[in-house]
């Protein structure tokens, strides 16, 4: 049984919630972090995949008017919406150079199962569509993006939990523009969160148990809680004033 490393932990700012991202892949990578779950949420955010558009993906002055911090991630996917309603979950392991593919498609896919069986545990039964979505009665509860980048393999994804599902529509296009084949245009889909199905309050704790449950079984891995390290911290810094906290980085295309 592999001992992964439970990472509780968040920033009040999306731009370094992203950058630890980075950071974590990076120390990963490089042996100098172990494997590692991380789960964590963000203020309200409209989070871009690394090859969209902000502009064509998300009504901007909505977001400006309604303090939505708009990040790009440096995985792909879709544009989604982050609130403190939204569990964010990232599951990192390193890169065996010898078979990549194959421990990613089987990273990605274990993680999708960790998520479906977290909210089993929880009383949904929920169905995996491809690509990296579940769904529960043809609505999203759960998305995810990865890449294998830097000497490791990641996957992060969220399960809504009671995240404000009228914002969701307010800031994210409804209508795709035409004639930009060459962005990643997200697919919209109707969305649904915990609290919904079934109808009353569940707290982000009890949510995290669950994941924490699942995915114990899932990986048949062992997790022992512990902080991040001074490397990983350190980088955040500059890596929000480099590229996640900026416009350059954010509206680049």
């Amino acid at each position: 049984m592999e001992t992964w490393r439970l990472l509780d932990l968040e920033y009040s700012d999306a731009p370094s919630n992203l950058a630890f991202e980075e950071a974590l892949v990076r120390e990963v990578g490089n042996g100098k972090s172990p494997p590692t779950l991380r789960l964590w949420r963000n203020p309200k955010a409209a989070v871009i995949g690394e090859n969209q558009s902000a502009e064509h993906e998300l009504q901007l002055d909505t977001c400006r008017e309604l303090g939505v911090e708009i990040v790009r991630r440096f995985t792909g996917g879709g544009a989604v919406y982050h609130d403190p309603g939204n569990l964010n979950y990232s599951i990192c392991t390193p890169k065996l150079s010898h078979s990549s593919l194959e421990l990613q498609n089987l990273i990605f896919r274990q993680a999708l199962e960790c998520a479906a069986a977290c909210l089993l545990n929880l009383g949904l039964v929920s169905t995996v569509v491809p690509v990296n979505t579940i769904m529960v009665r043809g609505r999203k509860i759960s998305g995810g993006a990865g890449a294998i980048r830097w000497g490791a393999i990641l996957y992060h994804g969220s399960i809504l939990t009671n995240t404000d599902l009228e914002m969701v529509w307010r800031i994210l296009r409804r209508q795709q523009m035409t004639g930009l084949t060459k962005f990643v245009q997200s697919t919209c889909a109707p969305v649904t969160s915990l609290e919904r199905e079934l109808g009353g309050s569940i707290s982000i704790d009890r949510v995290k148990r669950s994941l924490r449950d699942a995915f114990v079984k899932t990986f048949k891995a062992r997790l022992v809680p512990g902080p991040a390290t001074g490397q990983e911290l350190d980088a955040v810094l500059g890596l929000v004033k480099e590229k996640y906290g900026t416009e350059e980085w954010n509206f680049r295309i």
